[in-house]
């Protein structure tokens, strides 16, 4: 006979009620997890730093970076080919006008003066020969001309003492006639003679301009040997500071090329590199204040390059006020550029990437710093320091500065101890 065995419910209910109990569990914890904060939206508050927003005037500046310059400078250049001698001074040494900085050598070029000299003498001896010929020419016609006017003075003589004689026959007229021919052939030659003189004398003036030009012209010669001889001996030729010379004893030169630079020590101006991100920002005129590291030194832009070069523009500073003591040709500056002054503005330090017009995320703090939400804001102008902020933000709200660029796809984070 078969016997029924009664089945064991209440055990079943123990199992399924752990089963429901479990995805309970399960489903308030994915509850929980969707509401609270993930893991990874949490950042510690070591990492981080902020800053409040701030409201009031916030005065516009532009950072940069250069040297100072001469003002005035010198470009030396080789009068000739020649050869380095002598090394005299040395770049950093304080010159005045005759200081001398390098000694050339170039023999072709002592023989062309030598020769300048052979030949301005050979003209100058010419020239004293001419003269010497000229005089006795002269004499001669002189002569000559006196000569003449002998001649003429016995024929007017002889005319005179014919004529009362003519009409009483003692002289015939063909002779008295004769007589008067020749006086007047003596009166004409004479007057000829007298004009030959005279161009004569012209035309020996001109032979003596010619001469005077042909020695001037030898003169001029050797005066511009004499200084490319005199350049030789290199001198600064100004008072200053040797900046440049590239040179060293015994290397060859030739004529135009660089022998050194030198450059004022008191008027300087100061060349400053800024980012070609800010040249939008620059103006003739606008004030600059130029720290040598040893003091202040006010001035103004006088120039702005227009090219721009690895990623800056060349900005010229005129100097206003007192050089430093240290001031000299190429110190090293830093320079501050005050383009704008902007009143009653929102300014914040500058985050992280900041960039003057840009849009961007920042994250903003609530009250107890425990939670921050991600705001867009607008940025405007900026400093070294600060930057406007145009739209996002009000008076005394708390922003995150440092770099967030990995949570700009989350809303919100959690700031933890």
């Amino acid at each position: 006979m078969d016997v029924k065995r009664k089945q064991n419910t209440s055990g079943k209910l123990t199992k399924t009620n752990k089963i429901i109990a479990i995805l309970i569990g399960v489903f308030v914890l994915i509850t929980w997890l969707l509401v609270q904060p993930s893991a990874t939206h949490k950042v510690s508050k070591n990492k981080i730093w902020t800053a409040k927003v701030q409201q009031g005037n916030l005065e516009v500046q532009v950072q940069g970076y250069g040297k100072l310059k001469s003002k005035v400078q010198r470009l030396i250049t080789a009068p000739t080919n020649a050869t380095v001698d002598e090394v005299v001074l040395k770049p950093g040494a304080i010159v005045n006008t005759d200081s001398i900085l390098l000694r050339l050598s170039n023999p072709d070029l002592v023989q062309h003066v030598k020769d300048a000299h052979r030949e301005l003498e050979s003209r100058t001896n010419s020239h004293r020969q001419l003269v010497i010929n000229q005089k006795r020419e002269i004499l001669s016609n002189q002569v000559q001309l006196e000569s003449l006017f002998s001649r003429l003075e016995v024929a007017q003589l002889k005319v005179i003492a014919e004529t009362p004689l003519v009409d009483k026959g003692i002289v015939s007229k063909i002779d008295f006639k004769a007589s008067q021919l020749k006086e007047r052939q003596l009166v004409r030659q004479l007057a000829l003679e007298k004009k030959r003189l005279v161009q004569l004398k012209e035309l020996h003036r001109e032979h003596l301009n010619f001469s005077h030009s042909k020695i001037a012209q030898q003169q001029g010669q050797i005066e511009v040997l004499t200084q490319r001889f005199d350049r030789l001996t290199v001198r600064a030729g100004m008072a200053g500071v040797l900046q440049e010379m590239p040179l060293s004893l015994g290397e060859s030169v030739s004529l135009g090329q660089q022998l050194a630079l030198v450059g004022s020590m008191n008027d300087l101006i100061a060349n400053l590199t800024i980012a070609q991100s800010q040249m939008s920002q620059l103006q003739i005129q606008q004030k600059v204040s130029v720290d040598t590291h040893a003091g202040l030194i006010q001035g103004f832009i006088s120039r702005i390059d227009p090219i721009v070069a690895e990623g800056g523009i060349q900005v010229e500073v005129e100097l206003t006020s007192q050089l430093t003591k240290n001031s000299r040709p190429e110190l090293t500056i830093d320079g501050t550029i005050y383009t704008a002054n902007l009143s009653n503005v929102l300014y914040l330090k500058k985050p992280v990437h900041a960039v003057s017009g840009a849009k961007a995320k920042l994250f903003k703090l609530n009250n107890k710093d425990e939670v921050a939400k991600a705001v867009e804001v607008v940025y405007g102008e900026e400093t070294d320091e600060f930057i406007q902020i145009i739209a996002g933000v009000s008076n005394g709200d708390s922003f995150i500065l440092s770099d967030m660029s990995r949570w700009q796809d989350v809303a919100q984070i959690t700031i933890t101890d």
